[in-house]
């Protein structure tokens, strides 16, 4: 048989229970968890150790990553060479990959313990590196180089083997 209240008296002893024990619950804000040893946290550059190599611009498969690159001439042998004077994380359009990090051929640019970001507007978690900014907004895909179609074909091909035999006889 069933008793009335039964119920409700268990509930209220586990409540009970834990209302007086430790409290194992850790605020957030206060209190931090140790991150994994192997997590990927936002990205930051070295930008001394930076060669504008642009190879992690061109891996990034989000196109996270604009580089504003100009030449100088550092040790005074006449030869510039490539400079790094603007780079920018776009940090909304990260997905922590890690390819950037393994393509550097310096070591220049990797994962921080950093992962809290928070931003108004998307164009707040672009964030800057270098000595001018670049700009969010322009989409940082490398361009494709489109070939120039042969003129005249395989037809305009085969003329000027022709030709070229032609005056080679010509000349023996």
């Amino acid at each position: 048989m069933p008793q009335i209240g039964q119920g409700t008296l268990k509930g209220m002893g586990i409540t009970l229970k834990h209302l007086l024990s430790k409290k194992i619950t850790r605020q957030y804000p206060e209190y931090k968890r140790q991150m994994p040893e192997r997590s990927r946290g936002m990205l930051t550059v070295d930008m001394d150790r930076c060669i504008a190599c642009l190879q992690c611009m061109r891996i990034c498969p989000d196109h996270c990553i604009s580089i504003d690159q100009t030449k100088r001439d550092f040790d005074g042998s006449g030869k510039p060479k490539p400079f790094a004077v603007g780079f920018m994380i776009d940090d909304s359009r990260c997905m922590y990959c890690s390819l950037c990090v393994e393509v550097c051929p310096v070591n220049c640019i990797y994962h921080t313990e950093e992962f809290e970001v928070q931003a108004y507007s998307r164009l707040e978690l672009a964030r800057q590196f270098g000595e001018r900014p670049v700009d969010p907004t322009v989409d940082p895909k490398p361009q494709v180089k489109k070939k120039r179609p042969v003129r005249g074909g395989s037809k305009g091909k085969a003329a000027a083997k022709k030709k070229a035999a032609g005056k080679e006889e010509e000349a023996a």
